[in-house]
């Protein structure tokens, strides 16, 4: 083995704790004024708006992206973990037609 140990639990916190950051960000989508009304800079305001949505959406992505690739690493980890503790005997077996 490499030296690597890495604990299966810690990877699903983190897994859980990118999910939870894009849902909370997902839930703020209701929270956005639509109507904006500041005179002769209504137009720039609402702008900046939809960049903000539109940049918490892309966030909310990249978290579930990286949740998910957390979960792949771990399932990764588990069978590698699984594969090098297996016995002569199981590999013999997993080897046989």
């Amino acid at each position: 083995m490499s030296g690597i140990d890495v604990d299966l639990s810690v990877l699903d916190t983190i897994a859980s704790g990118l999910d939870s950051g894009a849902a909370g960000l997902e839930g703020l989508a209701g929270g956005v004024p639509s109507g904006v009304d500041a005179g002769p800079m209504s137009a720039v305001i609402a702008s900046m708006l939809s960049q903000v949505v539109d940049s918490a959406g892309n966030v909310s992505v990249a978290l579930t992206g990286a949740a998910d690739s957390v979960r792949l690493a771990r399932s990764y980890y588990q069978r590698a973990d699984a594969e090098s503790s297996a016995g002569m005997d199981e590999i013999r077996r997993a080897m046989q037609p």
